[in-house]
């Protein structure tokens, strides 16, 4: 079922200019995926594309004053590009990068056909208050005293402490299909976006 999914991305360039490679991904003709959510040794980093200008912002940028880590390849362990359009993983399977591309038109044809189903996840991030910049948030959580900068802004968060409201999620959708047995089973999984729960308070 991937094979019906996922489309095969050449990484031959990615020695070359991390930077670049990644721009190549995010903004197409036909797409732009404006998100980065990347996994490296020492820790996790957030970056967005601007479209119209195709340049890559990172927490690291937005926030230079925290020890955030910086996007290389040489500690790269995985890395997504992703928004409503599709998603773009990048991974490195025994020293080799590997990547592959997953866009919603074809998703859309197969969910049509009914050869996969859909399971739609929003999976609450840490972040109980927060204070922007650019396109960024710089975002903590009392309870556990973490810091991260997220791109994205305009989040509402509770003025009452004592609740510790997060209002981030990280959209994720879950594909399945039915074997021979009739059992479901989620094949594969991908990131949509970042949204903001609004907070009603009495």
């Amino acid at each position: 079922m991937n094979q019906d999914l996922c489309q095969e991305v050449s990484t031959e360039t990615i020695e070359l200019s991390l930077q670049d490679w990644l721009k190549q991904q995010a903004i197409t003709t036909d797409y732009q995926l404006r998100y980065v959510l990347a996994h490296a040794e020492d820790g996790v980093v957030w970056g967005y594309f601007e479209v119209e200008s195709g340049i890559l912002e990172t927490s690291k940028q937005a926030f230079p004053e925290y020890d955030f880590p910086t996007l290389r390849l040489s500690t790269l362990q995985q890395c997504r590009i992703f928004g409503e359009a599709g998603e773009v993983l990048l991974w490195n399977s025994n020293g080799k990068w590997r990547s592959r591309l997953i866009l919603q038109s074809q998703v859309s044809e197969l969910l049509e056909q009914e050869k996969i189903g859909l399971i739609p996840e929003s999976q609450i991030l840490w972040g109980t208050q927060g204070k922007a910049n650019g396109n960024f948030t710089l975002l903590s959580d009392g309870s556990q005293g973490l810091k991260y900068a997220a791109p994205i802004t305009g989040i509402t968060f509770s003025q009452d402490k004592q609740k510790q409201y997060r209002p981030l999620r990280l959209e994720v959708h879950h594909y399945f299909y039915y074997d021979q047995d009739g059992v479901a089973r989620i094949f594969l999984s991908r990131l949509v976006s970042l949204t903001k729960e609004k907070i009603y308070e009495s």
